[in-house]
């Protein structure tokens, strides 16, 4: 099913909150590094864990 898409020719004005508001929502749940994860999670793998 294709998203609705509205075309503006104006610009509209959105509060610094109300923006980074919408940019969390299109983010969450996101892996915006998906080749560090990776590493990382290889690293973690090797990682000993030593109590002193």
């Amino acid at each position: 099913m294709k998203a609705k898409e509205t075309k503006t020719d104006g610009l509209v004005k959105v509060s610094e909150v109300g923006l980074l508001s919408l940019v969390a929502l299109k983010l969450k749940d996101r892996v915006l590094f998906p080749e560090k994860v990776e590493r990382a999670r290889e690293y973690l793998k090797k990682v000993k864990i030593v109590n002193s």
